[in-house]
């Protein structure tokens, strides 16, 4: 029974076979030469026989309407004929069809590809039109197509793995897969490393572009084979849908992959980089990035070396790396080392701008006063900056001819101040610097105009366990007064006795300068002072009693007394 159907599917006529395709309202006809008299919403009119006399509706148009001009040329068969009207329908599907089908049935015993379209999508797979009318379809497992992703668009490549005639039509099913595998091994076949391939950009992604080489095969070029300079985005290269040339770098025939590379394309910069660039040359480059252990610079696209913080500054310098360059600046650089095989470029940016200490010689000596930058102050003294990369301590001991409690008292950081070069050590670029010797020693004009027993006027401006600092008028220096030298009884306490900012008459009772020793100080007394001042009243006093006769003993003291106590209340 089986076979008796089989035979009749096969013996059924072409009109048969068309009488079951879409076109169940239409009837057998003459086929004719037409011309398109004119282009409708809904078809074509049509001149036939001299007479225009023929319509085509548009669902009987192989073409899509727009595509029809006024004068085109096309074979129509008569599928409905309205005497009343004088017109008749006709049909462009149906003498297509008939052609179509026959290429179809011809390409399906032959193994041949056909073209067809995906017009719709369906649960098992796809509906296809051949050759634009004859359907046919494609099961989703002979599509290639990924679940969930669009079907493909325009004209491709068919095989028909299925043709059978049947009395409600025909029946074919193709594939795009199986072509699509014949059509892919037989590239690879044409394929080898290092020849030159064109495609069209397809996608872009993070890790690379994807490049279409043909319907069926489709390359990458991974992300590290865009260019020669690591830091060049993808999406500045390529633009999907662009044409591109590349180099195949790696075929997997079994995994069915291509690798490509455009940086290829052009030669490895680091193949002629000696020829370029020689070692302890001096190059401009610019600054691609910067790290906490150096920055690199790039001196030309795919060639980048590394500044090691190391070769940043010229001595013991701690900077950000940001306050002396930033990403996009120019720089000189010192090519200090090449690495062809490991492809690395040491640099040096001190070098390039020169060594400030190579002739420090010819620019500083010794006994210089100068001005400089108070770069940082320590516990131990302050270091001066005397122009980038050169700078010189000071010690606590050259910070002030007077004493110094607190150094930030005395200087700030960041600002400018005169200062003298003691020393110069070019060796292990070290220089001594002075402050106070930038300015004459005052204590020399106290050497000369002051000595032990002269009495001098001060303020009191700090106060310590064992005494009082006082500032010297006139001549400002520091003297020190003991608490033991406050007054004539015994003080514990020097807040008890003597107050900040109090303006005061002392007696010098120690006065060292030793310049050649570097030791200079005065030592004041309130307590000798008023001694003094006592002994004088007293002499007074008796030289009164000399001159105007006796006095009694009690008067005597009662004299003394009160001329003391008026001249304490002056101390």
């Amino acid at each position: 029974m089986e076979e008796k159907m089989k035979q009749q599917d096969e013996n059924l006529s072409m009109e048969e076979i068309f009488e079951q395709m879409d076109v169940s309202s239409a009837r057998k006809g003459n086929r004719k030469d037409a011309e398109v008299f004119s282009v409708q919403p809904d078809g074509l009119m049509v001149i036939m026989d001299g007479k225009l006399d023929g319509f085509v509706p548009a669902d009987q148009l192989v073409n899509d309407l727009e595509e029809y001009n006024v004068g085109d040329k096309i074979e129509v068969m008569v599928i409905k004929t309205n005497e009343e009207e004088g017109r008749s329908t006709v049909s462009e599907k149906r003498v297509h069809a008939r052609q179509a089908v026959s290429k179809v049935e011809k390409a399906y015993r032959e193994g041949k590809a056909i073209d067809g379209k995906i017009v719709s999508e369906t649960n098992a797979g796809y509906n296809v039109r051949l050759l634009k009318t004859v359907p046919a379809f494609l099961p989703g497992s002979e599509s290639g197509i990924r679940k969930g992703d669009p079907a493909p668009e325009g004209t491709m490549k068919f095989k028909v793995i299925r043709f059978k005639r049947q009395r409600n039509g025909i029946n074919v099913v193709v594939s795009l897969k199986a072509f699509q595998e014949e059509a892919i091994n037989a590239y690879f076949k044409t394929i080898e490393v290092g020849q030159e391939l064109e495609g069209k950009v397809e996608s872009i992604k993070n890790f690379g572009a994807f490049v279409k080489l043909n319907d069926n095969v489709t390359a990458l070029i991974p992300a590290s084979e865009m260019s020669w300079d690591p830091s060049v985005r993808i999406s500045d290269l390529l633009k999907p849908g662009e044409t591109v040339r590349t180099k195949v770098i790696g075929i997997d025939e079994k995994e069915k992959k291509i690798s490509l590379s455009l940086k290829q394309m052009t030669e490895d910069p680091w193949s002629t980089l000696k020829e370029k660039y020689e070692v302890d040359s001096t190059v401009v480059g610019t600054v691609k990035n910067i790290t906490p252990f150096g920055f690199f610079v790039s001196l030309e696209p795919g060639v980048e070396g590394l500044v090691h913080i190391s070769e940043v500054f010229w001595g013991n310098i701690k900077k950000d790396l940001k306050s002396v360059v930033e990403v996009g600046d120019e720089v000189k650089v010192n090519i200090k080392e090449i690495n062809e095989e490991k492809r690395t470029l040491s640099l040096s940016y001190r070098e390039a701008l020169g060594d400030p200490w190579e002739n420090i010689g010819d620019k500083y000596k010794e006994g210089d006063v100068l001005k400089a930058k108070t770069a940082k102050v320590l516990p131990t003294g302050v270091i001066l900056e005397l122009e980038e990369y050169v700078s010189g301590f000071v010690p606590v001991s050259e910070v002030s001819w007077n004493f110094v409690d607190r150094i930030e008292d005395v200087v700030k950081e960041g600002e400018e101040i005169e200062v003298k070069i003691l020393s110069i050590d070019t060796v292990n670029r070290r220089m001594r610097l002075s402050i106070k010797q930038a300015t004459p020693d005052p204590w020399e004009k106290v050497s000369e105009e002051l000595s032990v027993g002269d009495q001098v006027s001060g303020i009191v401006t700090r106060l310590t366990k064992s005494g009082a600092i006082i500032m010297v008028d006139s001549y400002g220096v520091e003297a020190f007064l003991p608490v033991s030298q406050v007054s004539l009884e015994r003080t514990e306490n020097i807040e008890d006795s003597v107050e900040v900012g109090k303006h005061d008459q002392f007696k010098i009772i120690r006065l060292v300068y030793d310049p050649d020793n570097d030791t200079r100080n005065m030592v004041v007394s309130i307590r000798q002072l008023i001694k003094d001042k006592e002994a004088a009243e007293t002499e007074k006093v008796l030289k009164d009693f000399n001159d105007n006769g006796t006095v009694s003993s009690n008067s005597l003291g009662e004299m003394i007394k009160n001329q003391l106590e008026e001249e304490g209340e002056s101390l």
